[in-house]
């Protein structure tokens, strides 16, 4: 049986939402990335049908003729997909806690620390969910989470657990040779990689540093910190941490913080979760071990 032809879900949503909103800053509010972000997708979208489906000239989200013939079946088919998951979706067991957490979070900071929530409580059952563009709180498939609320919303509980501080890290070699880092002004002769749902973190960290007229990389940007990180790991330029994130690459020398400055993001990374839950016992429980666990982590210490 030949392979479906189908588009990435993550431009399709981006479409959809961009479509039925009737705008790319709307369509990014719902889905917790930035607005060049939706416009990212929307034109992956586009490259792989061949096709424009939105006026690009137009200050609405103003659909094309073909925008206008292909977003009826895309929003019928997420309608269609949204009714059989809350159909089939079984009730959660006290002892199932889903958790929301961006996969750098998960990876370089919640996992190693898990063991010991399943040895405090080991009749729990956690399942992460991790996801790259999802910063803000999913309430309609998972039980709380650790976000990066960028926009927070007024039906959510939150409870700020570290501030996320903006730092550059890169490849010891770029500390030597003819090009070697001295002071932020040298950033002007390396690549910068960027997340590209946040693209102004360099941006803040530039005005931070003093440093103007400094682009980004235009040929390598990635849809997590964790893949910058790498890249600049394998020397392909600096990649940009929010928050204690390479502590383990530094200690090991595989990567190095060429400047002490750390410039605040303008947000914090917040524990989550639905009022109506915030009492739960699993969900009780998962919150304070995790302010615990924060609040015993020296290197957390300048991210408080």
């Amino acid at each position: 049986m030949p392979r479906r032809d189908l588009p990435p879900l993550r431009a399709l949503t981006a479409f959809e939402a961009a479509a039925r909103l009737g705008s790319f800053r709307l369509a990014a509010g719902e889905l917790g990335i930035t607005r060049s972000a939706v416009s990212h997708q929307v034109k992956a979208l586009e490259q792989q049908l061949g096709l424009q489906l939105f006026k690009r000239d137009a200050r609405r989200a103003e659909l094309t003729a073909a925008g206008h013939a292909y977003f009826p079946p895309v929003r019928d088919a997420f309608d269609q997909i949204e009714a059989q998951t809350r159909n089939l979706r079984p009730a959660v067991a006290d002892n199932e806690l889903t958790i929301q957490v961006y996969v750098t979070v998960a990876l370089k900071w919640l996992i190693p620390r898990l063991h010991d929530f399943e040895r405090r409580y080991p009749d729990m059952k956690v399942r992460l969910s991790t996801a790259y563009f999802d910063w803000e709180f999913d309430e309609t498939n998972v039980d709380c989470g650790i976000v990066l609320a960028r926009n927070k919303s007024p039906s959510h509980n939150y409870r700020p657990l570290f501030r996320s501080m903006l730092t550059p890290v890169c490849s010891p070699d770029l500390l030597k040779g003819p090009n070697a880092l001295k002071s932020p002004a040298d950033l002007k002769k390396h690549k910068l990689l960027y997340v590209y749902t946040a693209e102004e973190d360099w941006r803040l960290w530039l005005e931070g540093a003093g440093v103007k007229n400094i682009e980004l990389s235009d040929r390598l940007a990635f849809d997590s910190y964790i893949l910058a990180q790498e890249a600049a790991i394998d020397g392909r330029g600096l990649a940009m941490t929010i928050g204690p994130f390479a502590t383990d690459e530094i200690r090991m020398g595989r990567l190095v913080q060429p400047f002490p400055l750390l410039v605040p993001h303008r947000h914090r990374w917040q524990f989550a979760c639905k009022p109506e839950d915030k009492l739960k016992p699993k969900i009780k429980r998962f919150e304070d071990w995790l302010v615990k666990q924060v609040a015993a982590d020296p290197n957390l210490a300048a991210y408080r």
